[in-house]
C-alpha cells in the first residue's frame, strides 16, 4: 500500500498543509520563498506520484482515494491563502478567481463522490489537466513576484493574468460536469 507514488502524494498533503501556516508566520519575502519552495515541490509531486504510479504499475485504491484530496488541498489552501499575501489591495483580483476555481473544486469532488463506480463519465479532462497547470504556473508567479530582485519582471501581472485564465477554464470544465450529472440523473429518473 505504501509505494513511491503514495508516498509522494503523502509529502505533497503534508506541504499542502504547511503552506497556510509558512504564510500566517510570515508574509513578507521569507514566508514567501518557503511557500514557494513547498508549492513548488508539491507541484512535482503531483505529476511525479502519477507518472510513477503507471509507469512502475503501482496504481492502488489507497493512492486513487488520497490523490485527488491532494490535488484539491494543494489548490484551495494555497488560493485561500494568497489575499493574505497581497493584503486588501488586491482583494477582488486575487478573490474572486480563487473563489470560482475552489467552487469547482468542491463541487466536481461531490459530483464524483455522488456517481461513485460511475467515474467514467467524471473522469479528467485534458482541459482540466491544462487550467491545473496554468493555476500552478501563476501561483508560482503570484508568489515568486513577492522576492527581492522579481519586481521589474512583471511577475505579478503574469500570476494575476493565468489566475484568470485558470478561474475560466475551471468555470468552463465545471458546467462540462454539473451538464453532465444533470444528463445521468435524467437518464436515471426515466
Amino acid at each position: 500500500m505504501l509505494n513511491i507514488p503514495n508516498s509522494l502524494t503523502i509529502i505533497r498533503i503534508l506541504g499542502s498543509v504547511s503552506l497556510p501556516f509558512v504564510i500566517l508566520f510570515n508574509t513578507k519575502e521569507a514566508g514567501c520563498f518557503w511557500a514557494l519552495i513547498i508549492f513548488t515541490v508539491c507541484s512535482i509531486t503531483d505529476f511525479l506520484d502519477g507518472y510513477l504510479a503507471r509507469s512502475l504499475n503501482q496504481s492502488s485504491d489507497f493512492g486513487k482515494m488520497l490523490d485527488p484530496i491532494a490535488d484539491k488541498l494543494l489548490v484551495i489552501l494555497v488560493l485561500s491563502y494568497l489575499t493574505v499575501v497581497f493584503g486588501d489591495e488586491y482583494n477582488y483580483l486575487l478573490g474572486i478567481p480563487s473563489i470560482l476555481i475552489i467552487t469547482r473544486e468542491i463541487l466536481v469532488s461531490g459530483i464524483r463522490e455522488f456517481f461513485g463506480s460511475d467515474g467514467k463519465n467524471f473522469s479528467v479532462m485534458k482541459l482540466s489537466k491544462f487550467k491545473t497547470g496554468i493555476q500552478m504556473v501563476a501561483i508560482i508567479c503570484l508568489l515568486t513576484s513577492q522576492l527581492p530582485g522579481f519586481a521589474n519582471f512583471y511577475l505579478f501581472q503574469l500570476g494575476l493574468l493565468f489566475l484568470w485564465l485558470a478561474a475560466g477554464f475551471a468555470l468552463y470544465t465545471g458546467l462540462v460536469y454539473v451538464c453532465r450529472a444533470v444528463i445521468l440523473l435524467g437518464v436515471d429518473r426515466k
